[in-house]
C-alpha cells in the first residue's frame, strides 16, 4: 500500500534545457508552451497529483521566472494547501554554469529541506517527456520489490537528437543489471525516462556521499556507478510518449496531438491540468476555414488554418494562410499572411502579405515578440 502523504514530488526544470535552446533561452524546459494550452511541466504535475502526492517542490536553476507565473500558488493543480502543496525553492545555479544537468548539485541546494521532511519516498522528475506515467503505479512496483531505487523506462528506438543525453537499461526480469549512458545503437532499447523512487533515507544519504566527492550526475555517478551494489528496479512505462530533444521534436510531437488516436492515447489515464487563463472561446468569421486544428480559447480566425496547434489569444487574418504550423500565445497573423512550417513564439507579428514557409525536416523559428 502507497503511504499517504509519505511521498514528496521533486521536479527539476532545467535539465534539458539545451535541448531546444530556441525555446529555452528566456525560460526552462518546463515552462515550455505545448499542445495549445499546456507547459511541459503540467504532465508531470498532473500526473504526481493524480498518483495522491501533494507535497510537490520546484528546483528550478536558472530562468524560472514564467515557471513561476505558470504555477502560481497551484490552485489548478489543487495545490494550493497551508500543509503540503506546491513549493518553488529559489534558483541553485546561474545562466551559463554548466550545474543545470546535475541532479546532485539541485538536491545539495535542499539538503536541509529533505533531512528535516518527513516523507518516506522521494520521486525525482524531469520536464521534456509528454507523458501520463501511472506514478501510483510505480510506486506499488517500488515497495512491491523491495526496491532501493526505481527507475521507469520505455522500450524505444533513441532519437539521433539525444546521442549524448540518454540513458539505456538491462534487465534481467525487473531488476537493472546494467546501465549505459549515451548509448548510440540502432535497436529497440530500454530507454530511461528521467523519473526515479527512492527512499528519502537513501537520498540523503548519496547526497552526503557524492557531494563530498565531488561527484555531479546522479545517472552515471549513482545509478551506473551502484547498479551491482543497490537493488535498482525498472519500470516499464507503455503509454504515449514523445521526447522532446530538439525543434523539430518540439514541432513533430505538437503535430502529432492533432491525430485524434494520439489525444486519446494521452489524455486516457488522467486530465492534465493547466494554468487557466479567462478568455471568450475561440471564434470563426464569416468565410473563414479551420480544418484540422487545435484552437486555445481567445482564438479569432478569419482567414484559412489547416493542420496546426494555435494557442490561446492567437488571430488569424483575412486572407491569411496558415498550415503545419504552431503559434504560441497571442501571435497575429495579419491580412493576407503565409505561415507554413513555422513554430512562432508568444506575442509574434507577422505583417500583411508576408510569406514565411519553412519545412517539416526544417520548421522555421520566430522568437518571442519579434515583428517579421
Amino acid at each position: 500500500m502507497v503511504p499517504k502523504g509519505k511521498v514528496l514530488g521533486l521536479i527539476f526544470p532545467n535539465m534539458h534545457d539545451e535541448a531546444i535552446p530556441e525555446l529555452t533561452r528566456i525560460r526552462t524546459m518546463a515552462s515550455v508552451p505545448f499542445g495549445g494550452r499546456y507547459r511541459m511541466i503540467d504532465f508531470t504535475l498532473s500526473g504526481f497529483v493524480a498518483a495522491g502526492i501533494d507535497n510537490i517542490s520546484v528546483v528550478p536553476r536558472t530562468s524560472y521566472v514564467s515557471l513561476m507565473d505558470h504555477i502560481g500558488s497551484g490552485k489548478e493543480w489543487d495545490l494550493a494547501r497551508k500543509r503540503g502543496g506546491i513549493k518553488i525553492f529559489p534558483p541553485y545555479g546561474e545562466a551559463g554554469t554548466k550545474s543545470g544537468k546535475s541532479k546532485i548539485s539541485a538536491l545539495e541546494s535542499i539538503l536541509k529541506y529533505l533531512e528535516t521532511a518527513s516523507y518516506e519516498y522521494v520521486i525525482l522528475s524531469d520536464c521534456d517527456i509528454v507523458c501520463a506515467i501511472d506514478f501510483y503505479d510505480v510506486i506499488k512496483h517500488h515497495i512491491k520489490n523491495d526496491a532501493d531505487i526505481t527507475v521507469v523506462y520505455r522500450k524505444e528506438l533513441h532519437d539521433p537528437a539525444a546521442k549524448s543525453d540518454n540513458i539505456t537499461l538491462e534487465l534481467d526480469g525487473s531488476r537493472v543489471t546494467e546501465i549505459l549512458i549515451n548509448d548510440v545503437s540502432n535497436e529497440e532499447v530500454n530507454s530511461g525516462m528521467w523519473s526515479y523512487v527512492i527512499s528519502k533515507k537513501l537520498l540523503v544519504k548519496i547526497i552526503h556521499s557524492y557531494v563530498s566527492k565531488g561527484l555531479k550526475s546522479f545517472e552515471q555517478d549513482v545509478l551506473q556507478a551502484s547498479v551491482k551494489m543497490l537493488n535498482i528496479q525498472g519500470y516499464e512505462y507503455t503509454g504515449y510518449a514523445k521526447r522532446i530533444t530538439s525543434i523539430k521534436s518540439y514541432f513533430d510531437a505538437n503535430m502529432a496531438l492533432l491525430k485524434k488516436e494520439n489525444i486519446s492515447d494521452l489524455f486516457k489515464k488522467y486530465p492534465i491540468y493547466t494554468k487557466v487563463r479567462d478568455d471568450a472561446p475561440v471564434r470563426y468569421a464569416i468565410g473563414s476555414i479551420g480544418k484540422n486544428i487545435i484552437a486555445g480559447d481567445g482564438c479569432f480566425i478569419e482567414g484559412d488554418v489547416c493542420s496546426s496547434v494555435l494557442f490561446r489569444g492567437v488571430k488569424i487574418g483575412k486572407d491569411a494562410v496558415v498550415r503545419n504550423s504552431v503559434l504560441m500565445q497571442d501571435t497575429v497573423i495579419e491580412d493576407g499572411a503565409w505561415v507554413e512550417n513555422v513554430i512562432c513564439d508568444k506575442s509574434v507579428v507577422i505583417s500583411k502579405g508576408q510569406k514565411l514557409i519553412g519545412s517539416s525536416s526544417h520548421p522555421v523559428y520566430i522568437e518571442k515578440k519579434a515583428k517579421v
